[in-house]
Formats: structure tokens, C-alpha cells, sequence
């Protein structure tokens, strides 16, 4: 019975701080759309150059440039995260990271929008949001586990007791080995849906 409850704490406090973070994304994405609101019309033209440049790049790339460009964006936060679990004062930074790629997110949809109007829409919702909403999970379980870590070794060199053995790096490679794969995933589902689609929103635009 003991065991059980301990393991609905557990798995009630996984959630917890995966909600957390999931907060602190749609924070990054709220707070990166509004900063795009406030950008002058100049700014504002300068930024829709830059996306419509992106977009045709994009769309003029090859399978492969695609998922390439889709994986290497979301894999540095994810081998930022993997680092930053091995500090024991590197918490503050870890929970950013959520916010970081929210950040990105909101400026892009707002971008896309603000250029396309309402096409800017529907291309968010083939370009942008499938792998988006993915790789923005995997940041957030990666996170989770780096402040894990990073908790672990903090206790380790400012605690008293002797906490050594709950130090599992395997455990910890592992995860992220199996998070990036899931990314690969990611970047394959976004660079299929552009690759498909790229014949009709370049008719389009």
C-alpha cells in the first residue's frame, strides 16, 4: 500500500512539473507575441521581410536541408538542457529555456500572420505548429530532468548527507538518448508536412 501511494506522489509530481513548464511555454509564446504587437511599422516590415524570406527558403529546400534545419534549432536547447543538468546551480537557466522556445514560437506565428493574413494561418498550422507543439514537449521533459540532475548534484556538494548512489547517469543519458530520438521524429513529421505542402502554399504566395 506504502508503495503505491509513493508512486502516485511520484507520478502526481512528474505532472506537476511538466504542467509548470508547459506554463512557462505558452508564457514565451504569449509574451513573444505580444512584443511583436509593439514593434513599430517599421520594425514590423523589416521582421515580415526576414519571415517571407524564411518561409520561401523553406519551401525551396530540399527534404533533407529541411529536416536538418527542423532537428539542429530544437537539438541545441535539448544538448543545452543535457549539459546544464551536470550544475548544481544551473536551475534559474533551465526553466528559461521553456520560456525561450515560446519566445520563438509566438514571434514566428505572429510573423506569419502579420505577413500572410490569413494564409499566415493556415501555413502556421502545416510549417510551424506540428513540430512546434512536439519539440516543445521534448524540451519540457528534458528540462524536467535536467533540474532533477542538477537538484541531485546540487544536494550532493551542499548537503550533508551522502546522496551519491541516487546519482544515475545511465539512467539520465538514456532519457535523452531516447528524447532525441523522439525529436528525430519531430523534425521527419515537420519536414514531411512542408514537403508535401510546399507546391500549394508557394501557388499561394
Amino acid at each position: 500500500m506504502k508503495t503505491n501511494v509513493k508512486k502516485l506522489s511520484s507520478l502526481s509530481h512528474n505532472e506537476a512539473a511538466v504542467l509548470l513548464l508547459m506554463i512557462l511555454f505558452l508564457a514565451g509564446v504569449f509574451i513573444g507575441t505580444m512584443l511583436f504587437g509593439r514593434l513599430n511599422g517599421e520594425q514590423l516590415e523589416s521582421l515580415g521581410r526576414v519571415t517571407g524570406s524564411l518561409i520561401d527558403n523553406r519551401l525551396g529546400q530540399t527534404f533533407l536541408q529541411t529536416l536538418m534545419n527542423s532537428f539542429s534549432g530544437a537539438f541545441v536547447l535539448l544538448l543545452g538542457c543535457f549539459i546544464l543538468g551536470y550544475s548544481a546551480v544551473s536551475q534559474p537557466v533551465e526553466i528559461i529555456i521553456p520560456v525561450f522556445r515560446g519566445l520563438g514560437m509566438g514571434v514566428s506565428l505572429a510573423g506569419m500572420y502579420s505577413r500572410y493574413g490569413i494564409r499566415g494561418f493556415g501555413m502556421s498550422m502545416v510549417l510551424i505548429i506540428p513540430g512546434g507543439i512536439i519539440s516543445a514537449f521534448v524540451l519540457m521533459f528534458a528540462v524536467r530532468e535536467a533540474l532533477r540532475m542538477s537538484g541531485s548534484i546540487c544536494m550532493i556538494i551542499f548537503s550533508d548527507r551522502n546522496i551519491q548512489r541516487t546519482l544515475d547517469h545511465k539512467l539520465y543519458f538514456t532519457k535523452f538518448v531516447i528524447l532525441t530520438a523522439i525529436l528525430v521524429i519531430s523534425s521527419l513529421i515537420d519536414s514531411l508536412f512542408t514537403f508535401l505542402f510546399a507546391d500549394f502554399w508557394t501557388g499561394l504566395l
